[in-house]
């Protein structure tokens, strides 16, 4: 992305940190399908695809997302890692709270218009059920038709397992029994993948250093259960490290990017996704700003490990 203002990412390597040919978001390293297909969503303008999962189109979904598979990773031999980020909805139903309770709502508004006499918790079970089982089918089957499309990729859903830990509901380390209950329901999408992407974006106010420490390690831990319980195949942990803090967008310390790689390193990761915004690299200076903190945080500090 910076290589038309002269500015080039090359040599980075020799430090362990592997990225596209040309510095490219999609590549033969990586690629991140950003809401692929036509998953079903509530949009600000309108409902895509109906809106909610057990509305929605799979086939047509399914065909729309081999379409843009095959688009953005022509390689049939791609071998590198295969990151589908679809956030719009989550597959258990009590996981879609705060600004995802729409698809709550919106499919128990459904089950009312069907079955008008029925009672209140019946109309919200029959809602339940029905969202459950289309959004299981949604988030699997795409991850079966990456995997069948591109089968030597590492492939995921960014985010996942979720842990909520550090959150107003849980200002703990660990993730609570409720979300691993979920995580555990939700084994069937690790089954099916090879690869869990925990998400590791911190907060340099909200949280000091040591709980930034402690919030990664419930994540990258709870992962590392849910792979501990998968003994047919090899499942890989990327941890998913925004470069910049959520709050502040500065970038991240030398010792959060150091404790960051300690953790993963710790459970046997393969190794950690650095992310960044296409707003981190849509101008001359801010490319520099990376180009500059490549150098003088990155490399020293991965350096230091190496050695």
């Amino acid at each position: 992305m910076c290589q038309k203002y002269g500015i080039n990412f090359s040599g980075l390597d020799d430090y362990g940190i592997i990225q596209n040919i040309n510095d490219k978001f999609t590549g033969e390293k990586i690629t991140i399908l950003y809401d692929p297909g036509f998953f079903p969503a509530m949009l600000s303008t309108n409902l895509r695809n109906d809106g909610v999962p057990q509305e929605g189109n799979l086939k047509k979904h399914l065909i729309l997302f081999e379409k843009e598979l095959e688009k953005n990773i022509p390689d049939k031999n791609f071998s590198g890692v295969g990151v589908i980020d679809f956030e719009h909805w989550r597959p258990i139903w009590r996981e879609n709270w705060g600004i995802l309770d729409k698809y709550r709502q919106h499919s128990i508004k459904i089950e009312k218009e069907k079955h008008p006499f029925w009672s209140k918790s019946a109309i919200e079970n029959r809602a339940i059920q029905r969202f459950e089982k289309a959004a299981s089918r949604f988030i699997d089957e795409t991850l079966s038709k990456a995997m069948k499309l591109r089968p030597r990729g590492q492939w995921g859903y960014y985010a996942y397992p979720y842990c909520f830990n550090f959150t107003p509901k849980n200002p703990d380390k660990k993730c609570t029994q409720n979300v691993q209950k979920d995580n555990d329901r939700s084994s069937w999408m690790f089954r099916t993948g090879n690869a869990l992407f925990p998400s590791l974006y911190l907060r340099e106010k909200q949280l000091n250093e040591l709980k930034r420490v402690k919030m990664m390690e419930g994540r990258i831990n709870e992962a590392k259960r849910l792979v501990s319980k998968v003994t047919s195949k090899q499942i890989n942990i990327f941890p998913y490290l925004a470069i910049k803090y959520q709050d502040t967008f500065s970038f991240l310390s030398k010792q959060d990017v150091l404790n960051a790689i300690k953790i993963a390193r710790k459970v046997g990761s393969r190794g950690l996704i650095l992310w960044g915004s296409y707003k981190d690299t849509n101008s001359p200076k801010k490319c520099q700003q990376l180009m500059d903190y490549v150098q003088n945080t990155l490399k020293p500090t991965i350096k230091r490990l190496i050695n």
